[in-house]
């Protein structure tokens, strides 16, 4: 046999192996990821110890994971840009990041879900005795909303223009929570608007302190405000869950959610949306809003885009409702 023989021997010999050690190995569905970080929020705040909580449960689980400080709307940036793996932030921001909005100087396209959590709900609180009933009756009102570009912030102006109002109609101030609350309590301003987990521990404070109004947001408004944001969900505040409030008042809510980046490999997604099904009820300890958590939580949020990864095990595990573009 001639040289020529003999290489063209060992290449049809490799190519048989090749052939067979491919229809013999499985191709998995998941792989593990080498390491996860997640984004989170301030130092000992809810998001932090939900995001320690959740890195406990990948590194039981074989990943090393970290929590790392973040913010609802940064979070994304950092995942967009590669910073990190995982980060927390709230549906209604993928809205605003992939028009560009501020904060955000340029669309962020490239950032998908991977789970939802529990979700947060529009609370505006209006004094009792301002006589405001809807909405609509806040033209020429004191009101405080929230620092620019938080997503309370986003959501109320929004919901302002649901009911054919802006941010100039009214006597509009911003703060943090606190400096809300302060400003309702020795009448400053008559409402004030916060997107929060439910029910909230301020709000209840509140009420027991200051008689007060949750507004409702009718089915006209949120027909609006759902074609201008569709990553928003609706939501009832329970009768009763504040002092004053007997009855349900219809609101908006706003789901948290863990996102990555669209290029992260469809078996890492797989394997996170797999972990975190099968250790539930791990991860309903983590927070108590997590409490009544379900795979359908999971698997389904407003408006938003599922990973293909995490997409294709929900859609294995029956949990898939619909599912949908970022708008």
């Amino acid at each position: 046999m001639d040289r020529n023989q003999l290489l063209a021997t060992c290449r049809i010999a490799t190519l048989a192996v090749t052939a067979c050690f491919a229809t013999t190995v499985p191709l998995h569905a998941e792989d593990k990821p080498r390491n996860l970080t997640i984004f989170t929020s301030v130092s000992g705040s809810s998001w932090y110890g939900i995001g320690a909580g959740m890195a406990e449960i990948f590194a039981k689980n074989g990943v090393p994971a970290n929590p790392e400080l973040g913010a609802g709307l940064s979070n994304v940036a950092n995942v967009g840009y590669h910073k990190g793996e995982l980060g927390f932030t709230v549906a209604p921001a993928l809205t605003v990041a992939a028009r560009g909005q501020p904060p955000f100087p340029e669309p962020i396209r490239n950032v998908r879900v991977v789970a939802g959590l529990s979700s947060s709900l529009m609370h505006v609180f209006v004094r009792q005795d301002a006589g405001i009933a809807a909405l609509g009756d806040l033209a020429g009102r004191s009101f405080m909303t929230q620092r620019p570009g938080t997503i309370s912030a986003i959501v109320f102006e929004a919901a302002l223009k649901s009911v054919g109002l802006g941010s100039g109609d009214l006597r509009l101030s911003s703060g943090d929570l606190n400096e809300q609350t302060d400003a309702m309590k020795d009448g400053r301003v008559e409402g004030m608007i916060s997107v929060a987990s439910y029910p909230s521990s301020w709000g209840n404070e509140l009420a027991n302190t200051v008689p007060l109004r949750l507004l409702p947001v009718d089915d006209a408004a949120f027909a609006k405000l759902k074609s201008d944001m569709p990553t928003l969900g609706r939501a009832v505040i329970g009768g009763g869950v504040y002092a004053g409030q007997d009855s349900d008042v219809a609101t908006v809510s706003a789901q948290m959610v863990v996102v990555a980046a669209d290029d992260m490999p469809d078996g890492e997604a797989y394997w996170i949306a797999k972990t975190l099904t099968e250790n539930l009820e791990a991860l309903k300890k983590v927070h108590g809003s997590f409490q009544d958590l379900t795979v359908s939580d999971l698997a389904n949020v407003a408006g938003g885009h599922l990973h293909p990864g995490a997409e294709k095990y929900y859609r294995e595990t029956g949990a898939i409702n619909e599912t949908g573009a970022i708008k």
